[in-house]
């Protein structure tokens, strides 16, 4: 299934970190909050001398598959949607 709302737009997410690996728990996006239930992918993309890394969640409650993407710049964290899809 390709997801088909592209939207690139900054949400704020809550992790948990456990031997240097990220899980999403949840994300805000405009108005919601959004639960993931189910980290399906993730991978790492080159730009310039940092990376992103990009994830593949399911939020079960909104019936959605998003794709997260989190960079850090100057020990800033940006955490972005890219896009979704109703599953």
């Amino acid at each position: 299934m390709s997801l088909s709302n592209k939207v690139f737009e900054p949400v704020e997410a809550i992790v948990h970190f456990n031997n240097r690996k990220i899980n999403i728990l949840r994300f805000k996006w405009k108005d919601g909050v959004y639960k993931v239930t189910e980290m399906l992918q993730s991978w790492d993309i080159p730009a310039g001398d940092n990376f992103s890394t990009h994830f593949v969640v399911i939020c079960g409650e909104q019936d959605m598959m998003c794709e997260l993407s989190v960079s850090i710049k100057d020990r800033k964290w940006k955490w972005e949607l890219i896009q979704w899809d109703t599953l």
